[in-house]
């Protein structure tokens, strides 16, 4: 382990870690406070607005998080045992009915793990492969192939409800092989491989101008009515990503990246390439979550950094022609001196100005417009609030990835009142360009934004527990919507950033682990902590301790041993972890 110090204010990207830190703590002090006297009430995803929960608990300890999140545990064990049939619903379908399990009580039981969390997940898991008596088949072995999407305890999908897969099926896999994780049964991973192989050869086999969406078995009546309903087709439009779309709720990435880490082979990491390719387009859509975090993690699980110049490629496009463009503006206005072609150039600037990488090429631009038009260019450093928007999008479908049109959207309001939308990176792209370039300003914009969203959303939204999937809650601006398969500003962004944190069975596991003096596994109150993961090659970690005198912190790469580091007060202190 090598280490150096330099001392200097609190950088930016320290106050930014810290705002967001405090965000999210005081959210879950503001919400189990409001919800911990409610009783649960049975709703399909009732627990999964709490999802974010479980990975600052491990950062930063908050016992509050777990006792609250076992006691809509205990809620749903009760309401379970009156309302379903050997712990699963007696009806409904892959996508809604598997939510309480992967998006919550997997993730309690990984993060803090007990006999009761396990026998509700286990219970659920048995239907998978058909090993409960006297109810209804889902899977078909010889075939190696789910019966229908709509699945449940006492009806299973049949005739024109049967006969085709697609990528909600994941999410039982996603179970199966948290179940194996508790039971250590090799059941579970036999079925997860033998379905997931099905899928692989399908994704591989393909065209890159198609990718495959469904797969139809045999002489299915299912019409296309139906098979797109359970792509989620209401949440598409006619976006040459749709194709892929699918896959991110789905989790397919995420199980073939479980299964490359857990098998050893070749074909899921390039199963989940393929895909992550094709999101590729969507790196720098502002309400993209998804496509950054899973390639960070297909980055970190395997490795492969072919991919990087692409990243950089796309994370920077379009800077150069906006330049042009702008210069342009500039030229007719100093020839015309035409309001119109003053307006135009600020709103390229502005454009510009929400891009970190644009950052030091608009200086120029901007003394060119002041001396046109007599004050700098408004942009949202200098004279503009960040915005929150929350009404529903007219148009119904939303094209791209992470989309759906109940979704809140970002601005920035002028002192006139004037909104604009933002034309930010969105914070787990930002994330992954830290970890592909080292360079801390975009993981200082990261933390930035998603410290101001959740600001936004503490004081404008409803926590989510009603409709955990819904896209205008704080949940969703946490931990994502339901078309983000879990990818949201802290999910995707925050733990990257603060641990090294990637998705792991159903749950973000830490690649760094921290720990204070009195033993705890947590970060201490006054250490910010910012990680840049090499694939394959353990880890760059920066701390800064804020406080006034020095700090000791264990810290440790997964499944190895403990250092301790004592931290300089006001200084920030660079590890390298191999």
């Amino acid at each position: 382990m090598k280490d150096q110090r330099s001392e200097s204010h609190t950088p930016e990207w320290a106050r930014a870690f810290f705002d967001t830190r405090d965000q999210m703590r005081g959210w879950i002090e503001e919400a189990v406070e409001r919800h911990r006297s409610i009783a649960y009430r049975g709703g399909h995803d009732e627990g999964t607005f709490i999802s974010s929960w479980f990975g600052f608990h491990q950062l930063f300890g908050c016992p509050e998080a777990i006792d609250f999140a076992r006691y809509l545990r205990d809620g749903f064990a009760r309401w379970s045992r009156e309302h379903m049939t050997h712990g699963f619903y007696p009806e409904g379908e892959a996508h809604h009915q598997t939510e309480i399990f992967t998006f919550f009580l997997c993730r309690l039981w990984r993060v803090a793990p007990d006999d009761v969390t396990a026998e509700l997940i286990v219970d659920a898991a048995h239907h998978i492969g058909n090993w409960v008596d006297s109810v209804p088949d889902w899977y078909c072995h010889d075939e190696h192939r789910f019966l229908s999407w709509r699945i449940g305890s006492e009806r299973v999908g049949s005739g024109a409800s049967a006969g085709y897969e697609v990528p909600d099926h994941f999410r039982l896999i996603q179970l199966a092989l948290v179940a194996r994780e508790i039971t250590n049964e090799q059941r579970y991973l036999d079925l997860a491989t033998d379905y997931a192989d099905r899928w692989a050869e399908a994704i591989l086999g393909a065209s890159e101008s198609e990718f495959p969406t469904v797969i139809r078995s045999g002489d299915t009546e299912a019409d296309r009515e139906e098979v797109m309903k359970a792509i989620g087709a209401h949440h598409q439009s006619t976006s040459d990503l749709e194709g892929v779309e699918p896959h991110v709720p789905g989790g397919t990435v995420d199980v073939f990246l479980d299964l490359y880490e857990i098998t050893g082979e070749q074909r899921y990491a390039d199963g989940a390439r393929r895909i992550c390719e094709a999101l590729m387009p969507a790196l720098a859509d502002p309400y993209s979550n998804p496509p950054g975090a899973l390639l960070a993690r297909y980055r970190t699980a395997t490795g492969d950094r072919s991919l990087d110049g692409d990243v950089e490629e796309r994370l920077r496009a379009g800077i150069e022609e906006t330049l042009a463009g702008l210069d342009g503006m500039l030229r007719f206005l100093d020839q015309t001196r035409v309001s119109g072609y003053a307006l135009a150039a600020a709103r390229l600037y502005a454009s510009l100005s929400d891009n970190p990488f644009a950052e030091g090429l608009l200086d120029e631009y901007a003394d060119q417009y002041e001396e046109l038009v007599g004050e700098r260019p408004v942009t949202g450093t200098r004279a503009e609030t960040p915005a929150l928007i929350a009404e529903p999008l007219n148009r119904t479908p939303v094209a791209g990835i992470g989309k759906r049109n109940d979704m809140v959207r970002w601005g920035w309001e002028s002192a006139a009142g004037a909104l604009r939308p933002t034309h930010a990176l969105p914070p787990p792209s930002l994330m992954l360009a830290y970890l592909i370039e080292g360079d801390d300003l975009p993981a200082t914009r990261a933390l930035q934004t998603v410290a101001t969203r959740m600001a936004l959303a503490r004081l404008s939204l409803r926590d989510g527990r009603d409709h955990g999937c819904g896209g205008t809650t704080v949940a969703a601006v946490a931990s994502g919507h339901g078309r983000d398969g879990g990818y949201g500003n802290v999910t995707g962004a925050l733990f990257p950033l603060a641990a090294g944190m990637v998705r792991r069975l159903c749950q973000e596991e830490p690649l760094v682990c921290y720990r204070q003096p009195n033993g705890r596994e947590h970060l201490p109150e006054s250490v910010a902590a910012l990680v840049r993961s090499l694939p394959a090659a353990g880890a760059e970690v920066l701390l800064w301790n804020d406080a006034h005198e020095p700090v000791k912190v264990g810290i440790a790469l997964r499944n190895t041993g403990w250092r301790t580091v004592e931290l300089a007060s006001r200084k920030a202190t660079k590890l390298e972890l191999p």
